[in-house]
């Protein structure tokens, strides 16, 4: 796992005063890691050479000056030359750019842009806006950088995207960069779901300290969260050979009106290594349900159940019986059975009830929608659907901190799993969501995966980041990003 922050500019200031630092050291630092990615061997038009042009993009901040010190240290190897979008103004942009003309490298003012510039340029690398931006970028340097984007070569942004903000929401002409060399650590707003078609490749770039020194600087309660990693997958494998199916538990999935939902979720459950999997039908048909012959059904929740997943494709219908709150009902007067709460759950009127009741042992799993109509329901605000998007991270810690022991995962470009065990908080970042899951049955397979873990023993904390780690990097496994379904989906669990 990596650490994230909201801000590192505290981090800057501590690591300077416990480093013995300069401001201008850090500079020439993170210029020397946007060095280290412009010389790296890159794809040019299917082959792979060195890259001859380089325009830099120099807003008049220290952002800025990170580009002004980076072109002398390209000048001569490459031809190099600076796009002005604004003149300097702080004090160490002002000295970067008069280096920078002293060197010899060619200033160019925005509106002298030719199309030569873009036509024959091999990287642009955007230094004009950095982690302070707000607002909105105004129309002419929307229309440049509609023009950058526009290129075919590569491009690298320093620090974030110019236009991204820092709570994750993205300026209208943002700059799209396929890879971003951000300074010092990592920033939460590069991994906001829309922050993800603009920031590419995400590496850090040391600023004169090894990495760890640079976060450890400050004392300070600034850590938001932490980016999980492949490393952090920890599949179910089997290692004792004395059991039984029994010793994997007993998964009940809930089968309402759209019975598919069930039997998607009690396959996954049972290829993500639950040793029985059982759908209910105790308040829908069984008509169906016998095509899936791996799969047990019963009207009853078994006895010997370990995990519940209820709510996907489980129904309201109108003028007919709650289907959902007998399993909130049920699962409370069987203190030892762990649940996953989804889809039609998640806007059950019982819910706040069942959270405040129910002690340990929930996962929910949400999409935005869903999310927005939990916050509502359990007493913290009636919120647009934009604005539980825009401020999730609140919102998540909001709820989590409301109800102690309880693990939600909030799906999205870049899940979040989130829980508070009533004295920590603690937040996790999946960055490897894949465009394929965007479709109807992947969610159904995330919730089986969830209770598999669950009734094998796993905490709910754990289980949740196993799920949407596998989840994820399955999806990745499969070629055509438009024609997955579920059990290919499942299928590719077994290549993890």
């Amino acid at each position: 796992m990596q650490k994230l922050y909201l801000d590192t500019r505290k981090l800057d200031a501590s690591c300077r005063a416990s480093y013995g630092l300069s401001e201008e050291i850090m500079m020439e630092n993170a210029a020397m890691a946007l060095e280290n990615a412009v010389r790296n061997p890159y794809p040019i038009s299917g082959e792979r050479r060195q890259p001859q042009k380089i325009l830099i993009l120099c807003g008049s901040g220290n952002n800025g000056a990170d580009g002004y010190t980076l072109s002398r240290k390209l000048r001569f190897d490459y031809d190099v030359s600076i796009i002005q979008f604004f003149l300097p103004k702080t004090h160490l942009c002002k000295i970067q750019a008069e280096r920078a003309e002293k060197c010899g490298v060619r200033f160019v003012k925005r509106e002298d842009l030719s199309f030569y510039d873009l036509r024959f340029a091999d990287i642009i690398v955007d230094c004009v806006f950095g982690i302070g931006f707000h607002g909105e970028l105004d129309e002419k340097t929307q229309g440049t950088m509609g023009d950058m984007n526009a290129s075919e070569c590569f491009k690298i942004a320093c620090d974030i995207p110019s236009g991204l903000r820092e709570d994750g929401t993205v300026s209208e002409g943002a700059f799209i960069a396929d890879l971003t060399v951000t300074m010092g650590a990592l920033k939460t707003c590069l991994y906001s779901d829309m922050a993800k078609d603009y920031v590419g490749t995400i590496k850090v770039g040391d600023l004169g300290v090894n990495r760890r020194l640079y976060e450890n600087s400050n004392n300070s309660n600034l850590l938001k969260g932490m980016l999980l990693e492949e490393s952090d997958l920890l599949l179910p494998h089997r290692n004792v050979f004395n059991v039984n199916k029994g010793s994997f538990g007993h998964v009940a999935i809930a089968s309402g009106e759209k019975q598919g939902a069930a039997a998607i979720a009690g396959s996954a459950a049972l290829r993500f290594g639950a040793g029985l999997v059982t759908l209910v039908h105790k308040y829908s048909t069984k008509k169906g349900l016998d095509m899936f012959p791996e799969l047990m059904v019963s009207n009853e929740i078994p006895e010997k159940t370990s995990a519940i997943a209820f709510g996907m494709g489980l129904g309201v219908p109108k003028g007919k019986a709650d289907y959902i709150q007998p399993y909130f009902d049920y699962i409370l007067a069987h203190a030892n059975i762990k649940c996953v709460v989804d889809a039609d759950a998640c806007y059950a009127p019982g819910l706040k009830s069942f959270l405040e009741k129910k002690e340990k042992g929930v996962v929910l799993t949400p999409h935005p929608k869903e999310f927005q109509t939990i916050i509502k329901n359990c007493d913290l605000g009636d919120f647009t659907l934009e604005d539980c998007i825009v401020n999730k991270l609140d919102f998540v810690e909001s709820f989590c901190r409301k109800f102690p022991k309880k693990t939600l995962i909030l799906k999205g470009a870049n899940p979040i799993i989130a829980h508070f065990d009533g004295y920590k908080y603690k937040m996790f970042i999946n960055p490897f969501g894949n465009p394929c899951l965007a479709k109807a049955g992947s969610g159904d397979v995330l919730s089986g995966m969830v209770a598999a873990l669950l009734a094998q023993g796993r905490k709910p904390v754990d289980a949740a980041i196993t799920a949407s780690l596998a989840h994820a990097l399955a999806s990745r496994k499969i070629k055509c990003d438009f024609s997955m379904t579920p059990y290919d989906l499942m299928m590719a669990l077994q290549e993890l």
